[in-house]
């Protein structure tokens, strides 16, 4: 049994041994439960999901579930467009109320809509970047959209929106064009202006996607050009741009030169690139650093392994990449001591996914470490990875796989519901 401050961790990490425990003492862990219904829980809500579906299961543990859907109501009515997802992330959770015939979710949903909706009709210009209103607006229209009739309510909104305001366009809702129920729009679209206009709009944008220019190019420099040269570069066409690097003596130079290679492997002699990990330019440093991630030689594995009493978020991906199966020990040690926590000040995440890449590259993570990440990961996406690792090795254990099928990552509880049909069905 876990104690509460177990649980809030387990919770934070999305693991599904915090429903388990739910269910078998609910009470336990009320406060807990209640303070999770108000927050954005997951690490990476863009890559990570909202965990919504993981906190409406954990309120299903308990027979009255009107004081946790206050809290929600509470703390959606507050949330204001922002950067971040809080706001979505409650939204989806209403969501799940609302479908289950609570009123009072679906009128909190209606009423944020109704709110964000006349802040963009009453904008009268933009400035530029990013633009929080709008991207939550549309959003927490895609979430509210699954019905018909709350679909063609949304897109009369935005057909006048579309109509009364050139501020915004049918790219600003992109997603809701993919929606479906494009018959019964364009059905009504002979009766209602709004509908015509939004449907124009939704062509106007189909057709200028169809006319832009898809031919691939090379990106010009940094992380971008160095995905393309691992996917396509030729031998001449990676040592020209090592030739870059190797003559240019212009520290910041250098260093634009050197990010060519920060997620493709550097096809010379490394020493440059070592000596350059000294640098006095910190932007020449950092590229060093990055370059050396992707090079498995002799004198990379050396200077990883003199400079391990260094910054380990610098010194362990290179190392990592240059460890050898005598390894094991020293490598689960020093993964292992690193702090682990949801704010990621001590760089874990960035570890745990080189240790998770180290099967690309041909080699074996340490099955200790493997186990470690899928336990102290806040990044459901890593856990999946780390499962799925061991369940190729054969190490994945029954009470593994029955806590991940209330994990909060759609794609565990798929994955260990087949495991444990493919287990049953060879069982005697």
């Amino acid at each position: 049994m876990m104690n509460r401050k177990q649980f809030k961790e387990s919770l934070l990490r999305g693991q599904g041994r915090c429903i388990l425990a739910t269910q078998a003492d609910p009470e336990r862990y009320r406060d807990v439960v209640l303070w999770a219904c108000g927050q954005e829980l997951a690490f990476d809500s863009q890559s990570d999901g909202t965990r919504s579906w993981f906190i409406y299961r954990l309120i299903c543990c308990y027979p009255d579930k009107k004081p946790f859907l206050d809290a929600i109501i509470q703390s959606f009515d507050r949330a204001k467009p922002d950067r971040g997802w809080k706001l979505i992330c409650l939204a989806e959770r209403l969501k799940y109320f609302s479908d289950e015939g609570e009123t009072a979710a679906e009128q909190a949903l209606w009423r944020k809509y109704e709110a964000l909706y006349a802040q963009l009709l009453a904008r009268k210009s933009l400035s530029g970047g990013l633009f929080p209103l709008r991207d939550n607006f549309s959003m927490l229209c895609d979430i509210l959209a699954e019905d018909l009739d709350a679909h063609i309510r949304i897109v009369e909104d935005l057909g006048r929106l579309f109509r009364e305001k050139s501020l915004y366009d049918g790219f600003d809702f992109i997603w809701l064009y993919h929606n479906g129920h494009s018959g019964a729009l364009k059905k009504l679209a002979g009766k209602s202006e709004n509908i015509a206009a939004y449907l124009r709009e939704g062509e106007r944008c189909r057709q200028k996607q169809a006319a832009g220019d898809h031919t691939p190019r090379i990106p010009q420099r940094g992380p971008a050009l160095s995905l393309w040269l691992a996917q396509n570069g030729s031998e001449e066409m990676l040592a020209d741009y090592a030739g870059k690097y190797l003559n240019q003596t212009d520290p910041d130079r250098r260093a634009e030169a050197l990010a060519a290679f920060s997620r493709c492997p550097y096809p010379g002699d490394p020493s440059p690139i070592i000596r350059d990990t000294d640098s006095d330019n910190a932007a020449l440093r950092e590229a060093a650093w990055y370059a050396l991630e992707n090079i498995r030689h002799p004198l990379v594995r050396e200077f990883a392994l003199q400079n391990l009493d260094s910054d380990m978020t610098d010194v362990l991906p290179v190392f990592i990449r240059n460890v050898r199966d005598e390894d094991a020990a020293l490598l689960e040690g020093l993964v292992k001591q690193i702090p682990v926590g949801p704010d990621d000040e001590s760089g874990w995440h960035r570890i745990y996914i080189h240790v998770l890449n180290m099967a690309k590259k041909g080699l074996k993570a340490p099955p200790g470490l493997l186990t470690h990440i899928y336990e102290h990961s806040y990044c459901s996406y890593c856990r999946n990875r780390a499962l799925r690792q061991l369940g190729k090795r054969r190490l994945l254990t029954e009470e593994m796989l029955q806590e991940c099928l209330f994990d909060s990552n759609e794609e565990i509880r798929r994955y260990a519901a087949q495991r444990l049909k493919r287990r049953a069905e060879n069982t005697p």
